[in-house]
């Protein structure tokens, strides 16, 4: 038995930010910095990424923003991820991180 210690509810949506059609997850549409986001790591250059500014769950169908939020995460800690997209088209995804175990 695996003890879940997080659980993220990662809500695909389609909303009008600036008047332009995006793409969200948990209401926020990704914007490439223009520093990459290992270097700011790296070099702990404040301002670039917001970590841990990715909600658990979505914040509701009115927010959205711009942005590039990172999920923060414990060593060793077991996250359940669940995807939901109720857009009617078909979503990719790219996941980052370290030994993941796909389920469903």
């Amino acid at each position: 038995m695996i003890n879940v210690t997080r659980t993220l509810l990662l809500y695909g949506s389609a909303p009008l930010i600036d008047g332009k059609q995006r793409y969200a997850v948990n209401g926020i549409s990704y914007l490439a910095p223009d520093t990459p986001l290992k270097l700011a790591d790296y070099f702990n250059l404040r301002g670039v990424f917001g970590l841990g500014s990715l909600p658990d769950s979505p914040a509701g169908p009115s927010f959205a923003s711009l942005g590039a939020a990172v999920v923060a995460a414990d060593f060793h800690a077991f996250f359940e991820i669940v995807f939901q997209n109720n857009e009617g088209i078909v979503n990719s995804w790219h996941v980052d991180g370290y030994s993941f175990f796909v389920v469903g």
